[in-house]
Formats: structure tokens, sequence, C-alpha cells
């Protein structure tokens, strides 16, 4: 799988994926548009990051913020072996 560099999305874009016409786009989160029945996505142009295989498999989840309030366990054991 192709590594997309999520530092590079707009702050609300929820998945990458390269289209039919081979243009890659990054995808909102969707809204019902006011006034309207309907779902709406917004996609913004996005970089390829080297993708080369069929568009139909390209669609691709931003990964869960990480809660780096919250010490990760490594961190704290780490941190309890250096007080000795």
């Amino acid at each position: 799988m192709t590594a997309i560099d999520w530092n590079q999305a707009p702050e609300n874009a929820r998945w990458w994926a390269i289209d039919g016409d081979g243009h890659a786009y990054w995808y909102c989160m969707p809204q019902i548009a006011t006034a309207t029945t309907f779902w709406f996505s917004a996609r913004q142009p996005a970089p390829s990051f080297g993708y080369a295989r069929d568009f139909r498999v390209s669609l691709q989840e931003r990964p869960p913020a990480v809660d780096v309030s919250y010490p990760a366990p490594v961190q704290v054991a780490a941190a309890r072996l250096l007080r000795r």
C-alpha cells in the first residue's frame, strides 16, 4: 500500500484516493448540504504519492489521531527505568 503523508492533508480530509481519471484527491467528511436532502462530500486535489495500482483499490482512510496527552506505555516504562 502506498504511504500517504497525512501531514499534507487538509484538516477535515477523511480519505485519500485516486479517481478513474488518474488524479488524486482528499475527500472530506460528508455533510448534508443546507436546504437539501442529500449528502455532500467535498474533494480537494492531492499528491499521488507515487501510487501506481488500480484506482478501484486506492481508497485509504485517515488513521485515527494519536492522543499525546497520555504517555505511551513504552515511555512510562522508560521513565521508570531512568528513575532507578
